[in-house]
């Protein structure tokens, strides 16, 4: 055919066209992206032209992800895990953190099941640090923060990666601040020639067989789902990617163009998310801001509690009514569309200058649903009963009797009512992304090379939210529009069964705007090579040695509407304030790689690896980190490596810029309700006095107030980073090995935690902590409206560490005339201490390793691993996988069991879950191959958990939450 013998013309226009268009679109915004510039991963600058120079050696030199440096014998000094382009195929992956965050080292974090409070994008979390401690890299190049603060993995095309590397251990002496917990490198397939077309298809499938769910649900009067959902939350991506060379080979020029579409799939779907369980999960809990209106009723003497409307009755009774199903309308799975497109670009001049240019532009959009917004208890109405009774109908007459009530002033009354007939609350995100890599790199001589290069990349996010109530009209319509209210005021009759018409809920629902744009502009320039000397010891292997300079800047904008910045939506949870900034960073930094041993006896070499790098931030000040390793090879059977590294994480914009405010935070307040779990004691350490004691309002949401902020005279924390490893190949076509983690991270840019806070407070009663503490004087409670709050602000405070192992094995043989490989990725969690109050109180520390514990303080395995087997012969293979998630432990901090949740307090953990994946591949045609398989072959369901423990949808994240899936892919070579 001719694509065989030709070079793609069409396709190298193509790409060519899309590159220019990326350079021109970049220079016309941003003049910067002519010389701004980073490094590229792979082979040294110039190394090919120096490989055919030096006619002594026939070894190619490469550089390894953690190091600049290109050496031909040096074992890497820091363990990485690769995931190869394969395991993308055989495990429907339409995303790349759809297999990354599969990784035992990943925090199993899967954006697309969160909705309310979700990032909004796919992440990478190595270790559980957080991802601001996990440096993303594409090609070994900076990737620009998404409006979260964390790089947004969707902009990664999954049809070009060619693998994944993830490196454990802080590399800040390599690639600067942020890898504390280590590095995850995404390497590009930029050398791809012909013409390819996927198309991929994958769904889900689970049949609703929980019989304890579907009961509660039925006793509630909630919709039990039964039986087969059939094949929903389906995504279908569609890829293009051409390539070739050009200019008579010196050239070479690909580019790509994905377009994804992903359907929502809501929580009322599954018989195991329909409905919101209480704290104990033994009944459907839900909101007091319910359909039929709750009141918080008290008297200047704080006489009064909760009351409700009872119909039956026609008269205002006692305590709490109907509780809300807030869950039936949450998305479980969001929809998402995104179209990304790219190029790459490089052209040999000669072998002293080497060009090359990167551009990838994503469009995506990203739908959330929640349930209706409502009144949230949070505007305070005084009711005078001799003038209001008009408006309130019989609520002083019924209630003063059963709570001793004086009518003879004025009532405090607080509302909950969901704006059911308003519909539910949408958000559209919409983000847009770019980014241009422009740089050269070439042989200065025989022996030293250069690579000059820059990244300009800007993400912005757009959110419009609507069916929110205004808060600034919920009273005055509540007060059916006294004199003075706001042009327009319709009633919002609360005080009669079925009083709220649906223009009155229209009516006091605003429109959202919030934007974010974030611009990474980075300069990086090195020379590598050697000084042709070498130790006596090291058979003539050179010392190698990198030296560099690399300048950062990274901005932030947010901004958002006047009502949001007010916190004037009911359901925000407080104000949207603006927030811009912008980080630089200057530095300087070299590596070295020492040979210090080669080919005596059963030692085939080794040596050390050594690196510095010298930050100065603009606002932050100084930081030294250095690193200090070595690899070992043994006759290439018995290879140990190890290292030190110091690392650090400066404070991004947020930490440094953001204002101080009201947030809201999900816990629990151990001193409301009629029984407090905390003694009149503990509880006046927090501020509750002795006549609110047994009557503080709880939340029956679980959600209350924190302030929270940042500051400017943050300083970046410092990591220690200790690994140590053996790799063993015992025999041909197997490899194993095993490496040690340890990872200590000091002054944590963190805020201590409101639940904390709370609780230390009250059982040490530490004037630190309950300084911090500020109940609402007339209730005693921490959420009605916005008095009561825990203060919990950034600072450097805490220490933090993790230690654990990891195994690596594979093996592949021949058999029944094809080829079977197995393989093992596994990882044990030793500990994961946690030490929020150093200094101040030592029984705050504890240790989350195979523990869940109430507030998502700890949820964390002690073992996961992916097993695969594969078999492949002629023309078809096939490929099993084995996920392992380890059973956590339902204690306290202290190790202590819990009993609150009831569906873990027989057996006190959540017990080991192992899920089947099956899939097969097969050659159509000789340019046409077909991938199909189904993950969760059994419809493992996730576990359940109370209220306390929830992650998303009554489980505490990270098991398959859908069921089945199923997948399919076809691929057109030409």
């Amino acid at each position: 055919m001719m694509f065989n013998k030709k070079p793609l013309h069409g396709a190298i226009k193509l790409a060519l066209a899309i590159g220019m268009a990326g350079v021109t679109f970049s220079a016309a915004g941003h003049p910067q992206a002519q010389s701004a510039g980073q490094d590229q991963t792979g082979a040294s600058a110039g190394q090919s032209a120096k490989n055919q120079k030096k006619e002594t050696t026939q070894l190619q030199t490469i550089v390894v992800t953690g190091s600049r440096l290109p050496s031909v014998t040096i074992t890497a000094s820091s363990p990485v895990t690769q995931v190869d382009a394969k395991q993308f195929k055989v495990t429907g992956t339409t995303s790349v953190d759809q297999l990354v965050n599969q990784m035992p080292q990943m925090s199993p974090y899967f954006d697309q099941f969160q909705n309310n409070g979700a990032t909004g994008y796919p992440t990478a979390d190595l270790r559980g640090l957080g991802t601001n401690r996990t440096l993303v890299l594409i090609d070994g190049q900076r990737v620009q923060a998404g409006s979260a603060f964390a790089v947004d993995l969707s902009q990664i095309p999954a049809a070009l990666v060619k693998r994944v590397d993830i490196l454990t251990g802080g590399a800040s002496a390599v690639y600067g601040a942020d890898a504390v917990a280590g590095v995850v490198n995404f390497v590009l397939n930029d050398d791809f020639e012909g013409l390819q077309f996927d198309y991929d298809m994958s769904g889900y499938q689970h049949d609703n067989r929980n019989k304890y769910m579907q009961g509660l649900e039925t006793k509630a009067g909630f919709n039990a789902p039964n039986g087969n959902t059939g094949f929903d939350g389906k995504t279908r991506t569609a890829d293009v990617i051409f390539g070739g060379k050009f200019a008579e080979g010196a050239g070479h020029a690909m580019g790509w163009v994905s377009v994804q579409k992903t359907d929502g799939v809501v929580q009322g779907s599954r018989d195991y998310s329909a409905c919101a369980l209480n704290v104990a999960g033994t009944a459907c809990g839900g909101s007091g801001t319910a359909p039929t209106p709750n009141f918080y009723v008290f008297d200047h003497n704080f006489n009064g509690d909760l009351a409700h409307f009872d119909t039956a009755t026609n008269k205002f009774v006692p305590g709490i009514g109907q509780t809300y199903n807030y869950a039936p309308l949450n998305y479980y799975q969001r929809p998402d569309t995104r179209v990304n497109v790219g190029t790459s670009i490089k052209y040999h001049v000669n072998d002293a200058f080497e060009p090359y240019m990167d551009f990838m532009y994503t469009h995506r959009r990203s739908e959330f649903q929640f349930a209706e917004s409502g009144t949230f208890f949070g505007q305070t109405l005084s009711i005078d009963c001799a003038k209001d009774a008009a408006l309130v109908g019989s609520l002083c007459t019924d209630l003063a009797p059963a709570y001793n009530l004086d009518t003879t002033q004025p009532l405090t009354v607080y509302v909950g009512k969901r704006n059911v007939e308003g519909g539910p609350r949408d958000t559209s995100a919409t983000d847009d992304s770019y980014r241009a890599v422009l740089g050269a790199k070439g042989d200065i001589n025989l022996n030293w090379s250069y690579n000059v290069a820059g990244v300009l990349g800007e993400t912005t996010d757009t959110q419009v939210g609507t069916g929110d109530l205004l808060s600034d009209r919920i009273a005055p319509a509540l007060m059916g529009c006294p004199a003075g209210s706001y042009s327009g005021c319709i009633p919002y009759n609360v005080w009669q069964p079925n009083g709220v018409t649906a223009a009155a809920a229209k009516n006091l629902q605003g429109t959202s705007l919030l934007q974010t744009r974030t611009r990474l502009m980075d300069f990086n320039g090195y020379v590598s090579g050697d000084f042709g000397y070498s130790l006596p010891w090291a058979d003539g292997d050179p010392i190698t040695l990198v030296a560099g300079t690399e300048w950062r800047k990274e901005n932030f904008n947010f901004n958002a509407d006047s009502n949001s910045q007010a916190g004037n939506f009911a359901g925000s949870g407080g104000p949207s304030l603006p927030l811009s900034g912008q980080i630089s960073v200057r530095e300087l930094y070299t590596e070295a790689g020492v040979p210090l041993v080669e080919n005596v006896g059963v030692l085939k070499s080794l040596g050390l690896d050594l690196g510095y790098r010298y930050s100065h931030y603009k606002l932050s000040g100084s930081s030294n980190t250095f690193k200090i390793g070595f690899g070992s090879n043994f006759n290439d059977v018995f290879r140990i490596r190890g290292g030190f590294n110091r690392a650090v994480r400066a404070p991004n914009v947020s930490e440094l810029f953001s204002t101080n405010q009201i947030q809201l935070f999900n816990g629990s307040d151990g001193c409301a309700g009629a029984t407090p779990t905390f003694t009149a004691a503990q509880c006046l350490n927090t501020g509750v006095t002795a006549a609110q004691y047994g009557h503080v309002p709880d939340s029956p949401a679980g959600q209350f107030n924190q302030y929270t902020g940042g500051s400017q005279s943050l300083k970046p924390e410092k990591a220690d980073t200790y690994t140590l490893g053996v790799a063993v190949t015992p025999m041909e076509n197997m490899e194993t090995s095993l490496d040690f983690y340890d990872i200590k991270i000091k002054n944590t840019i963190a805020a201590i935690g409101a639940q904390t806070i709370l609780d230390f407070c009250a059982t040490t009663g530490d004037s630190f902590l309950c300084n911090k503490v500020h109940r609402n004087p007339a209730t005693g409670d921490l959420w009605l409206g916005q008095t009561g709050r825990v203060d919990n602000l950034t600072d450097n405070f805490g220490n933090l560490e993790t230690r654990g192992l990891d195994l690596n094995a594979s093996y592949k043989w021949s058999m029944l005339g094809g080829q079977a490989r197995a393989s093992l990725v596994g990882t044990r969690l030793l500990n994961y201490k946690v030490d929020p109050l150093p200094g101040v109180n030592s029984q705050a520390q504890y240790d989350c390793a195979g523990k869940i514990s109430p507030g998502l303080a700890c949820d964390n395995p002690k073992w996961r691993h992916i097993v695969n087997l594969s078999y492949s012969r002629d023309w078809w293979s096939v490929n099993v996988r084995w996920r392992y998630f380890g059973a956590v432990h339902y204690s306290n901090t202290d190790g202590s069991a819990l009993t609150q949740d009831k569906l873990l307090a027989g057996s006190h953990q959540i017990s080991a879950y192992n899920w089947l994946d099956l899939s097969g591949s097969f050659k159509l045609a000789k340019r046409v191959d077909l991938t199909v398989g189904v993950n969760n072959v059994t419809d493992r369901q996730p576990p359940l958990v109370g209220h306390t423990l929830v992650f998303n949808a009554n489980t505490p994240g990270g098991y398959d939450e859908l069921g089945r899936y199923f997948f399919s892919n076809i691929s057109v070579k030409l």
